[in-house]
């Protein structure tokens, strides 16, 4: 994403991945952090996993803009670099 922030006005989709590839997906809108979009996402999967499992793919359907994340240890939303 250009920016590291989303609106509530935006359309967003979030794909979680494991090693195995993309295990699910949500869509929504009036997040107003990524943050906040990334773990309302994994609430609504029935996992075992934790968090930390998983790589978050934030697209802002709205701008056209996405960037991967993963949550660290630590509970901090960290963005990943592109492949």
């Amino acid at each position: 994403m250009t920016e590291n922030r989303i609106r509530p006005i935006d359309d967003i989709r979030i794909e979680l991945y494991d090693d195995n590839g993309m295990v699910d997906a949500y869509q929504g809108s009036g997040y107003h952090t990524v943050d906040e979009a990334i773990r309302n996402a994994f609430d609504g999967v029935r996992s075992e996993m934790n968090i930390e499992d998983y790589v978050f793919k934030v697209i802002n359907l709205t701008t056209g803009t996405s960037a991967r994340y993963r949550i660290n240890a630590g509970g901090n939303v960290k963005i990943l670099p592109e492949m």
